[in-house]
């Protein structure tokens, strides 16, 4: 009895650890849409596309300043390698996981970036900055 309990706490183990790397592929977003985003932008405009600012703040000026933090992954024509990725898994018999889900979780990690809209008074944009949070292999 004791024997099958570990037999089958084993395989419950083994059947967890799988498919983290698809998951992590199938689940990752698509680049950001920031074209058309610059000077003269709207405010509802970048909002509509990048969501509710992450903060709202004045700068030293007295200008309304909105900071978004989304995220911006690779082509979605890339999560082909979901394929890949399962036919790894079936052909050893899940081991390919320790190499590629470190490798889904560095390289292959979308970036988190930051944009920050400066407003003028007609709550247009006066200046439009986007940079990395974190040094990633992906650019914003």
């Amino acid at each position: 009895m004791e024997k099958l309990l570990l037999q089958g706490s084993l395989l419950l183990l083994y059947f967890s650890l799988t498919g983290c790397s698809v998951y992590k592929a199938a689940s990752q977003p698509g680049p950001a849409d920031l074209s058309g985003i610059g000077v003269g932008t709207p405010r509802q405009t970048i909002i509509s596309r990048l969501g509710a600012p992450k903060m709202i703040d004045t700068d030293a000026k007295g200008h309304k300043q909105d900071i978004f933090e989304f995220a911006s992954g690779m082509h979605q024509a890339t999560k082909v390698r979901v394929v890949l990725y399962l036919a790894a898994d079936v052909f050893t018999l899940t081991l390919a996981e320790l190499l590629l889900w470190p490798l889904e979780m560095t390289l292959l990690e979308s970036a988190t970036c930051t944009g920050i809209a400066t407003y003028d008074l007609n709550l247009k944009v006066q200046s439009w900055s986007v940079e990395d949070k974190k040094d990633t292999a992906q650019s914003c």
